[in-house]
């Protein structure tokens, strides 16, 4: 391409994946509205995914320093948006415990902003987001009906989301607290999370609607 625009990379599991649906008004798709012809949006969300799994991918994406400067596009920003398979319990194949998922989210900022990193980008803007609640009741349907065993908690997403939060203040990085929000919204709403999550751990089209 002879012209190529500046990115947004959008980097997780398969809430980031599905945020470029149409139907569910995804953040993904929101943000290649809000920057057509300004920035290209790329979703590199993959589904089921932890942070173990991603690290190698994330080193992939980024361009190293003696690169930089070679490429005609640079990425001005990229989300980082995991935890929700991390948070899985044992003995699920995509757990991770909670200090090597807190290393996992260290070890991509610095991968970034530590000037020794042969990815070290001081213009690149880095975004964690926590995951969102969990509904167990919904979650627990889900599990039933696919005669899978119940493999997560509402208090291991609490656990996890505020990992997320520690780790962006440690690190100087700014941090969307989506679990805190949708649990403020679900709070006032009759319906209570059911109406932000479509099977008890993916947003729905309320759930992406939700404003920070």
């Amino acid at each position: 391409m002879n012209h190529p625009y500046n990115q947004v990379v959008l980097f997780g599991d398969s809430i980031t994946q599905m945020s470029f649906d149409p139907s569910l008004f995804g953040f993904g798709a929101n943000l290649a509205s809000a920057y057509q012809r300004k920035m290209d949006v790329l979703n590199r969300g993959f589904s089921g995914y932890n942070t173990d799994w991603a690290l190698p991918i994330f080193r992939q994406l980024l361009p190293k320093v003696e690169d930089q400067h070679k490429q005609a596009a640079r990425i001005e920003l990229m989300t980082i948006f995991f935890g929700a398979n991390d948070a899985a319990h044992l003995p699920s194949f995509q757990h991770v415990p909670l200090d090597r998922f807190k290393t996992n989210l260290a070890t991509m900022i610095k991968t970034v902003k530590d000037p020794t990193s042969p990815y070290y980008n001081p213009a690149l803007r880095l975004v964690l987001i926590t995951q969102p609640p969990l509904n167990e009741s919904q979650w627990k349907q889900r599990c039933d009906e696919n005669g899978n065993p119940m493999d997560r908690s509402s208090e291991q997403a609490q656990i996890y989301a505020a990992a997320v939060k520690q780790i962006g203040q440690e690190h100087d990085t700014v941090v969307v607290d989506l679990w805190t929000k949708v649990m403020e919204m679900a709070a006032e709403n009759p319906n209570g999370l059911s109406d932000y999550l479509f099977d008890g751990l993916h947003l729905n089209s309320n759930g992406f609607k939700v404003k920070h």
